[in-house]
C-alpha cells in the first residue's frame, strides 16, 4: 500500500513539471468591437459571429467578459497618445487621439505556439 501511494505521490509531482506555454494577443476595443492583433504580419481583425457579422458589445465590460469566457486571462494594459498641440498668445490648440490596447494571454499547447511564432516573424 505504501509503494502505491509512492508512486502516485511521484506521478502527482511528475505532472506538475509540466509547465503551460502562454500565447498573448493584443486587444482594442474599437467602435463596440474587438479588434484583435495576434502577433502575426496580418492587421488587426475584427472578431465575428458564426455568420460573418462583426460581434458588437454593449459595452468595454461586456468585451472583456467575452474574451475571459474564451479563456483569456487580461494581464496588462497599455494607452497610445498620437498627435500634437500647441499653445499661443491667444489660446492653444490640440489633435490628439488615445488608444488603449488590452493585452491578454492563455494557455496553449506546444504546437499551437510554435505556430503563432512562426506566424510572428517578419518577412524579409
Amino acid at each position: 500500500m505504501k509503494k502505491l501511494l509512492l508512486i502516485a505521490l511521484l506521478a502527482v509531482g511528475c505532472f506538475n513539471q509540466v509547465e503551460a506555454k502562454k500565447q498573448f494577443v493584443e486587444m482594442e476595443f474599437y467602435k463596440n468591437t474587438i479588434q484583435i492583433d495576434n502577433g502575426t504580419n496580418e492587421k488587426r481583425h475584427t472578431l465575428k459571429d458564426a455568420d460573418g457579422k462583426a460581434l458588437k458589445f454593449k459595452s468595454l465590460a461586456a468585451a472583456l467578459n467575452y474574451m475571459s469566457l474564451q479563456g483569456w486571462e487580461l494581464v496588462d494594459t497599455k494607452s497610445v497618445t498620437t498627435g500634437s498641440g500647441s499653445i499661443t498668445n491667444y489660446g492653444g490648440s490640440s489633435s490628439t487621439k488615445t488608444a488603449v490596447y488590452y493585452l491578454f494571454s492563455k494557455d496553449v499547447s506546444d504546437g499551437e505556439l510554435a505556430e503563432a511564432v512562426r506566424n510572428g516573424y517578419l518577412e524579409k
